[in-house]
């Protein structure tokens, strides 16, 4: 089988594995290991947690510093779409022409401004305490795409309209953020395409990579692709009908002279000031994007930026100019100038305000149970900005947990003093004078909550609970059945209720 059938099919069989293990993981409660991301690199070194994600990090950088970028080629999931699209294109009798640009440097934005996110943790949490936790993480957080809109939007978006305008793998050159990463460990690999026998010069090599890299001037000049864009494919060995080219290890490329390679492209085929365009494009509208639909799909914005600059650049080389010829260009400092303006202007744009700052700190340490910790961060946060409901509401939570009711009741009146017409609070107040015993206030507050908002469940379910606690079986009876549909599963939590108030009791 022709070998790009092959890794298709390894694709297409990677993304039906991913599916199954959505279902297990929504469907089944199936919840032992997690998501397997690249962004493991920020629960490894921004939370400490060694999670699924973490591991799938760390032996992807393994295998990358071994055998190069093989992931890319054989692994990654989005690279089924990109593969398909391609060929649907082909089948329709479009073949997209490779643009090279210097607008990877949106790459190097995405990535820096994800590895930031690690500082950021550590601002809110302190230094990692590392912990253990294969499940703890979601197979699909809230960054990536669940509506079926989105992700149809990134498959048109991602995939056939920015692999038409900008080449085969557009994604993997402009948008990856983990590219620029993968492509420092792809330097240390010694397993490359080689050259094992003498070059007949048809090309046919080059023609065949979708990374659009000149693989015959690789060969003739280092007798080995030493271009970090290659994901070892092997498109190229199978297009060679000489048997020229061959997967093998090997020093003669790797030394410790060797200079590391980047992705940042040493040549373009627009002006300067057309790249110029496609950054700012790319960037602009993926940052907004992200704003006002959610982190990950800063990608899809990406790609619509780009699609929109690649249009722009093509009306007016049409109308004014004609498309000047690929020319290397020694301009080093603009593209890392403009990377790390644009990194910081993103990072100053998007980063954590520093009231919310302490309240997920304060929830941190409300998570590991340090109350005393929690308090005083909450507090510091109140000091500062005192009227910050959410975290005077935190702090109640965290009296009501340690046992400090009295400190609870006095923070929940504060909040209702402002917040009258808020039934969740009054349900919240009840609960402290449940757990203190105070079952009159209890369901005053219980039927103030309901008064506000006759579809809260929780408040009827503790009214129910208080009139248990009370004997009063009755009572409970007629709001326990507003929370639950079923007959026999409400007979069945009021006998574990009453069997719990016989242990207490004695």
């Amino acid at each position: 089988m022709n070998v790009n059938k092959k890794r298709l099919l390894v694709l297409f069989f990677i993304n039906i594995v991913i599916v199954v293990h959505i279902i297990l993981w929504y469907q089944f409660g199936c919840q032992k290991i997690g998501t397997l991301s690249l962004n493991g690199i920020v629960s490894l070194f921004g939370m400490g947690l060694l999670n699924s994600a973490a591991v799938f990090f760390i032996v992807t950088i393994f295998i990358t510093a071994i055998l190069g970028r093989l992931f890319c080629g054989w692994g990654c999931h989005f690279a089924f779409f990109q593969e398909a699209a391609l060929k649907i294109l082909n089948k329709l009798g479009v073949s997209p022409q490779i643009v090279n640009s210097k607008a990877t440097i949106i790459q190097y934005v995405f990535l820096l401004k994800t590895l930031t996110a690690i500082y950021e943790f550590w601002l809110i949490y302190g230094y990692p305490q590392f912990r253990i936790g294969f499940g703890d993480t979601q197979v699909m957080t809230v960054d990536l795409p669940r509506s079926p809109l989105i992700i149809a939007l990134f498959i048109l978006f991602d995939a056939f309209l920015l692999i038409y305008l900008m080449g085969s793998r557009a994604f993997c050159r402009y948008v990856c953020p983990w590219a620029p990463m993968l492509a420092i460990f792809d330097n240390l690999s010694v397993w490359r395409i080689r050259k094992v026998h003498e070059c007949t010069g048809c090309m046919s090599c080059t023609r065949s990579c979708t990374m659009g890299i000149q693989v015959h001037e690789e060969i003739a000049q280092h007798a080995a692709v030493v271009n970090t864009n290659c994901i070892r494919c092997f498109a190229c060995t199978n297009a060679c009908q000489n048997g020229t080219l061959r997967y093998r290890p090997g020093f003669n490329v790797i030394s410790g002279a060797y200079r590391f390679r980047w992705l940042i492209s040493g040549s373009s085929g627009y002006f300067w000031y057309y790249d110029l365009l496609l950054v700012a494009c790319g960037l602009m509208v993926a940052y907004y994007t992200q704003k006002w639909l959610g982190s990950f799909q800063t990608f899809l914005g990406a790609a619509w930026g780009l699609c929109f600059g690649v249009s722009m650049i093509k009306l007016l080389e049409k109308r004014y100019v004609s498309s000047p010829e690929t020319t290397p260009k020694k301009r080093r400092l603009l593209p890392i100038g403009l990377i790390i303006f644009s990194t910081l202007a993103w990072c100053w744009a998007t980063s954590t305000p520093h009231d919310i700052r302490l309240l997920l700190r304060g929830n941190r340490f409300l998570e590991y149970l340090e109350y005393d910790k929690a308090i005083a961060t909450y507090r510091q946060a109140l000091t500062e900005y005192s009227s910050q409901n959410e975290i005077r509401a935190a702090l109640a939570l965290t009296y009501k947990e340690k046992g400090d009711y009295c400190r609870a009741i006095t923070e929940y009146k504060t909040l209702i003093s402002s917040n009258p017409d808020n039934a969740k609070l009054h349900n919240n107040l009840g609960t402290v004078y449940y757990r203190n015993e105070n079952y009159d206030l209890a369901i005053e507050e219980y039927k103030t909550a309901i008064t506000l908002d006759e579809h809260l469940d929780a408040a009827y379910g503790n009214m129910g609970l208080v009139f248990l606690k009370e004997g009063n079986i009755k009572e409970a009876i007629r709001f326990l059945r507003k929370v639950f549909q079923n007959e026999d599963e409400m007979v069945q939590y009021i006998l574990l209720i009453y069997k719990n108030n016989q242990k207490q009791n004695g």
